[in-house]
Order: C-alpha cells, then structure tokens, then sequence
C-alpha cells in the first residue's frame, strides 16, 4: 500500500525543509537552492526499489522531450528525490539517471538519513508511512521559490506532469 495525500493545489504553497542533499555530481547543496529560480516536478525515488521507483522514472523519461520543448519558453526541471541516503550514493543516482536517459533538465539528490522523514512529511502535508517501501507515486510541483504548491495524481500520467508544468511556469510569468 503506498501512501498518497491530497490531490491538486497546495494552498497556501508551502517551503520544503531547507535540507542539504548530495546531488549525482557529488555536489553539497541546499534543497531550497536547488528547487529554486523555475518550476520543478519531483518524485520520491529510491535506485534499489524494483516495483514502483523504475515506473516513476519511466514517467520521467518519457516526459523529457516535453520538458525540453518547455524549457525553450521556461525554467522548468526534473528533480528524483531518493528516500534512501544510505544506499544512494551520488554514484548510485547516476546510474538512476543513467538508465532513463536523463537529459540536462533531469537531476537526482538524496537528502541525510536524519533529514529523509522530515522531507517526506513536508510532501505529504502529514506524517507519511514508516518505511521506503510505502512512499508516494505522485509527483511534487514546486514554484520558482522552492514552495510546494501541487499535488500529482498517484503514478500520474506525462501529459499530466507537463500540462502542470507549464500551468506553473505560466502563472509564474504573470506574476513577474
């Protein structure tokens, strides 16, 4: 059973803890710093999973060539979040990144052990299922300032992930 929370809006948006995260380069950053400056899709992932992690990043792939397209015209990316920092090395996010083909606009982080759950609830807007093997399929949005303002359906569909994408980068640009 994996744990799914609200679906669409987040009103009002709301900031993601300001952890720091190790990315596939091996680089030191701070989560905030990484979401911020344009619209990001991010899903919970970990590389050792074998049931829903590869469909996720499936979902990812696929919707490369649309997020390219977006780019042209937007500040949008792609962000697999690990849940599981003991095993995922900047190595291991690689390889993750390796296997879908991820292009520039596709990044991966694994946050520290003791900051993992803390992330997951600020997801989720409540406490999330103990466990790797219980975490969301949906896909997070955040706005150009690192705030969490949408909500996927579980496992959702690319047209999905773009439309939303775009809907975010569009109200971003009204708003500048």
């Amino acid at each position: 059973m994996y744990a799914h929370v609200g679906i669409g809006p987040v009103k009002p948006p709301l900031p993601i803890p300001d952890s720091w995260v190790i990315d596939e380069a091996g680089r030191r950053r701070r989560l905030q710093k990484v979401l911020s400056g344009g619209v990001s899709a991010v899903q919970t992932m970990f590389t050792g999973c074998s049931s829903v992690c590869p469909l996720q990043g499936a979902i990812f792939g696929a919707a490369q060539e649309g997020v390219a397209q977006l780019r042209s015209r937007y500040p949008v990316q792609l962000l697999s979040l690990s849940i599981d920092p003991l095993s995922d090395s900047p190595a291991a996010l690689r390889a993750w990144l390796k296997r879908f083909d991820a292009g520039p606009a596709w990044r991966a982080v694994t946050p520290p052990v003791g900051e993992v759950e803390q992330i997951r609830a600020a997801l989720a807007g409540s406490a999330p299922r103990p466990g790797m093997d219980s975490h969301s399929t949906q896909v997070y949005f955040f706005n150009e300032a690192a705030q969490l303002c949408w909500r996927s359906t579980p496992l959702p569909r690319v047209e999905e992930v773009l439309r939303v994408l775009e809907h975010l980068a569009q109200a971003t640009l009204r708003i500048h």
